[in-house]
């Protein structure tokens, strides 16, 4: 039996035999070299559909994909046409969003115009041009963002992960008018050719516990795969495993999940057809041939259905690597290999989790030598009693508590437990949000009196997110807690490039350099950074930490930072030795490897 690409996709999207597993992408695979090969380009080609089109068509010519897939983007098209500011990015970039579109649900409201809107109309035109290109021959995907990531893009992501927490219904009316984008979008698209969709939705467990799902979405996804009538391929970033029971339940065909999950144990717990999941920052981007193919043997050993990169490929990707996920299911079902023990250039992840640096070490239980109004002072940060920690903060003052003690033995120490609470699972970012929140508040009320005592900082940080990404939530949390820990926090924003943070940090006559990424496709930008402190010949001036949910210890090695942070606690306590060594304490350790 030998089948069509888009006979195999199909079948394999549908949990039906196959001849061999398809190679098809649900996201961009389009790298600069690949840009350079068919002589089309970014921003170009996410305004013009002939453009788009050829790029698209490039994943099939080029690279042999069983599917053509023509979305560049991260809900970019919609929040576009909707009025939002979009960078557009450049050959070596992909769009990044800039603004806020609402406040309110009801602002809520598809605008009659909308599928004629320039970002949406060539989205479906070019699907249209490549189903008459490809035929009943190949594949064509689209891409339709789902409620809950046009919500962090529409709301802002930090304002709508804390409404879940404290505004719930609010929550519930959002995705309930946002869902209607996702279907309109979707249904034009499925009308141009399209034979699946990609529907986006982020909510990982890098950011908010599996509840939310059953809780606020669930429902609405139903809704979403009631009116859409071809193969859904759900698509969510980052840490899955502790929420797959629930999306077996959304009515999708097809689960295309990231390598932070192992295959084995995706493939044990998924009732639908898995599409992934070879790893972009360790494989695709700084990788060899060998690296994908031991990636993809063992996504075929166990199980997975569609191979693919397991997001949008990082646009400086190696062109070779990304054909080589092609090459090697070849290999596999020919029964080849390159060799037993291939040589890769970095430890890659196969499909499995890479250990990163947590807290580890047992310590006594801070509360135990609290006052009991330190102890009221540290459970309203920890239980996040919302306008609670500042009058606390003040009434202490004023009973003649030294500040410091205030800080370090309440705020600080609250805050680290809160980061031991996130470390383990037990709270996520909209506590975490909620608990920073409390402890600045408290901050506000004891800064004003640790400046005058005109006790220096323990050194100057400064902290950005990379070129591209419009992510805050991980550099504005690190801020806060540095902030605490007695730092001077330079925040320089987000989108920053190499020449911006180096200007910051020779300005401000810095020590520590805190660079956040929450996009795989933006991670890479941090090495730009280091390789060009390095040509200046300042690299080893500065201490840089990197931190960001798509990041592992592996990545921060490559890039060239001193050390990668799981979370805002672990950044503090590796500023802390860092600074530490600078001042020749030798035996400053920071925090432990599991």
């Amino acid at each position: 039996m030998t089948m069509t690409s888009r006979e195999r996709v199909l079948n394999a999207l549908n949990s039906r035999e196959v001849d061999i597993a398809p190679v098809a992408n649900p996201n961009s695979i389009i790298t600069r070299e690949m840009q350079d090969k068919v002589g089309a380009y970014f921003p170009e080609a996410h305004h013009n559909a002939e453009v788009m089109t050829e790029l698209a068509l490039a994943g099939h010519t080029v690279c042999g994909y069983d599917a053509v897939f023509p979305v560049y983007g991260a809900g970019t098209q919609e929040a576009g046409a909707l009025g939002i500011n979009i960078d557009w990015g450049d050959p070596d970039n992909l769009p990044a969003i800039l603004g806020h579109k609402w406040s309110d649900p009801d602002e809520i409201k598809v605008p009659d115009d909308f599928l004629d809107r320039l970002e949406i109309s060539t989205v479906i035109d070019s699907i249209k041009m490549l189903r008459q290109e490809v035929g009943d021959k190949v594949a064509v995907f689209g891409k339709a963002y789902g409620p809950w990531s046009l919500a962090y893009h529409f709301f802002g992501i930090e304002r709508f992960m804390m409404d879940t927490f404290a505004d719930p219904p609010k929550v519930h009316a959002i995705l309930d008018r946002l869902k209607e984008f996702t279907i309109t979008f979707g249904k034009a698209q499925i009308e141009a050719g399209a034979d699946a969709l990609n529907v986006c939705e982020h909510i990982t467990a890098d950011l908010i516990r599996p509840e939310a799902v059953s809780t606020f979405l669930l429902h609405v996804d139903q809704q979403i795969k009631a009116e859409l009538p071809v193969p859904i391929i759900l698509h969510c970033c980052g840490k899955t495993m502790d929420r797959i029971d629930l999306f077996n339940q959304m009515g999708f065909e097809c689960f295309n999940f990231e390598s932070a999950n192992d295959a084995v144990e995706m493939r044990e717990k998924a009732t639908v057809s898995l599409c992934g999941n070879i790893n972009n920052p360790n494989t695709i981007l700084s990788g060899t041939p060998e690296d994908v193919e031991r990636e993809v043997f063992y996504a075929l050993d166990a199980g997975v259905d569609l191979l693919a990169p397991e997001c949008a490929a990082p646009v400086n990707g190696k062109l070779a690597n990304v054909i080589a996920v092609r090459e090697a299911r070849d290999r596999y079902y020919a029964g080849e290999k390159i060799g037993e023990a291939p040589t890769i250039s970095l430890p890659s992840m196969g499909g499995q989790p890479v250990p990163v640096k947590s807290r580890t070490d047992e310590k006594a239980d801070p509360k135990e030598s609290l006052s009991p109004t330190l102890l009221e002072i540290y459970d309203s940060v920890i239980e996040m009693r919302k306008g609670e920690t500042a009058p606390l903060v003040a009434a202490e003052v004023e009973r003649g508590t030294d500040v410091q003690v205030i800080l370090d033995d309440a705020l600080i120490a609250a805050m680290e437990e809160v980061g031991n609470l996130f470390a383990d699972g037990t709270y996520f970012v909209p506590e975490m949000l909620m608990a920073a929140m409390e402890m600045k508040s408290g901050l506000e009320i004891i800064r004003p009196i640790l400046t005058a005592s005109g006790v220096p900082p323990r050194g100057t940080v400064v902290i950005g997110t990379v070129r591209g990404d419009v992510h805050d939530i991980g550099k504005n949390l690190f801020g806060m807690m540095m902030e605490g820990a007695g730092y001077k926090i330079v925040d320089i924003g987000v989108r920053q490039t190499a020449e911006e943070f180096i200007d910051a940090l020779e300005e401000h006559e810095a020590e520590i350099l805190g660079m956040s990424a929450m996009l795989t496709t933006t991670m890479p930008y941090m090495k730009i950074v280091v390789d060009e402190m390095t040509r200046r010949g300042i690299r080893d001036d500065y201490t840089i930490l990197v931190g960001g949910a798509p990041l592992n210890d592996t990545f921060g090695e490559f890039v060239g930072a001193n050390a990668f942070c799981v979370d805002a606690g672990v950044g503090v306590m590796e500023a802390n030795a860092a600074l530490a060594r600078r001042s020749g304490d030798q035996s400053a350790v920071a925090a432990p490897v599991n």
